[in-house]
């Protein structure tokens, strides 16, 4: 038996990786279409189309055709001057993020030490000479605001008790239609008493109530986050609900009695008909805005008596911009930080391109245009060439196509992952 023929495959690759385009190639004769669709029906009749010849025809094509390509030094620089400035871009990138981290540590954050370092050497001297930073301020204002606090402690602790005993305990009569007998009275305590431990305890303790929740206002008035202002509206918001209530009971109770002498068949007193009661809000603002205003005048208050001690309010305000000072500087670490990993990052992209480098680049359509040509070459041979039964030959059709297929995937990179 004569031996078949073999092309050289070295030559063959350099007409295939030759400049012109792949549509060129196709239309032409003379570029080697038909010596790869020659050579793969040659190689299918050697190995009668094995699927495992097949693999390691394929691998040998591909070895070939990058010994090829390495030996063209043009057109490989050509195909790595992209890369190349990809290097080049991450270089300069890694560079600026250095440079922007090393910019935070040495200028900006050693600035937040040593101003930290100045404001903790400035509380220290107070400590040592408090009488520096004493002040001799009027105290009549603060005198006078304090006056005013007790008054109005006073007139809410007579009105709540009165308020909270007419509300939930007192039957009225019929002398008591007027307001004011109404939620001032001045024998609730005693009337409380008679009706037994609970009705005392609690008209005693319900000006306590209130007086809480306006301290309550100045402690969350002295908070720094935003979320004082929905503390605040809710205790504000409870006690306007509370106001109410009580409110509601005292008119509810004179407007029955009313009913009660009238000749007239009167309807039910209702949520309704409150709001349109000016005796509702009377009752309101007489409670209600009284304790707003006993509120923001003690945290006025507090404000004020605060700083009467000067020695203590200067530590106070250096201690809330150490403060400060030290969340910059937590968030400068953090932008250092941030920037040293990106940095890093672009460093190792870097490596691993310069690694890629010392591949063997190539265009992965020429390869296409090889395996296909030397598919179908073999894929002829399986039709036309092999003595096999159908479904034998179908099954090497399938294999022929998956790992023609599965190869091609594996060189969808530009360039290859082995060395050469």
């Amino acid at each position: 038996m004569t031996e078949p023929k073999l092309f050289p495959i070295d030559s063959l690759f350099r007409q295939s990786a030759t400049p012109e385009s792949t549509d060129q190639k196709t239309a032409s004769p003379d570029n080697g279409s038909q010596n790869w669709k020659q050579y793969g029906f040659q190689q299918a009749r050697n190995h009668s189309a094995s699927p495992i010849a097949l693999e390691v025809e394929l691998r040998k094509l591909m070895e070939q055709y990058k010994k090829t390509m390495q030996t063209d030094e043009q057109e490989q620089e050509e195909m790595k001057a992209p890369l190349r400035a990809c290097i080049n871009t991450l270089s300069l990138d890694a560079r600026k993020l250095t440079e922007q981290s090393e910019r935070i540590r040495t200028e900006k954050i050693p600035i937040l030490e040593n101003r930290r370092n100045e404001l903790k050497k400035e509380i220290s001297e107070i400590r040592r000479n408090p009488e520096i930073y004493q002040e001799k301020p009027s105290r009549l204002g603060l005198v006078l605001m304090a006056l005013v606090l007790i008054l109005l402690s006073v007139y809410l602790w007579i009105f709540y008790t009165s308020a909270s005993y007419s509300a939930f305990f007192r039957q009225f009569k019929a002398d008591d239609i007027n307001v004011a007998n109404s939620i001032f009275d001045p024998r609730a305590i005693s009337n409380a008493w008679e009706k037994g431990a609970p009705a005392l305890v609690l008209v005693i303790t319900m000006p306590f109530i209130f007086l809480g929740l306006g301290i309550l206002m100045h402690k969350f008035l002295e908070e720094k986050h935003w979320s004082k202002w929905i503390k605040l509206g809710t205790v504000i918001l409870a006690t306007l609900a509370f106001d109410y209530i009580i409110a509601y009971e005292i008119v509810k109770k004179i407007y029955d009695l009313q009913a009660l002498n009238s000749l007239e068949n009167l309807p039910s007193y209702s949520f309704q008909m409150a709001f349109s009661d000016i005796n509702f809000w009377l009752i309101i603002f007489a409670g209600f805005v009284t304790y707003l205003i006993w509120g923001f005048l003690f945290e006025k208050f507090m404000t004020e008596n605060r700083k009467m001690d000067h020695a203590g309010e200067h530590i106070r305000v250096r201690e809330r911009e150490i403060e400060e000072n030290d969340k910059e500087m937590n968030r400068l670490l953090k932008e250092a930080e941030a920037l040293d990993k990106a940095a890093h990052e672009k460093e190792r992209d870097k490596l691993v391109a310069e690694n890629n480098l010392g591949s063997v680049f190539f265009r992965t359509q020429e390869v296409e245009y090889v395996i296909y040509h030397f598919m179908s070459g073999w894929m002829q041979f399986i039709e036309g060439g092999l003595m096999a039964e159908p479904a034998h030959k179908n099954e090497l059709r399938t294999n022929t196509k998956k790992l023609v297929m599965d190869f091609l995937d594996t060189q969808k990179p530009k360039y290859s992952n082995e060395a050469s």
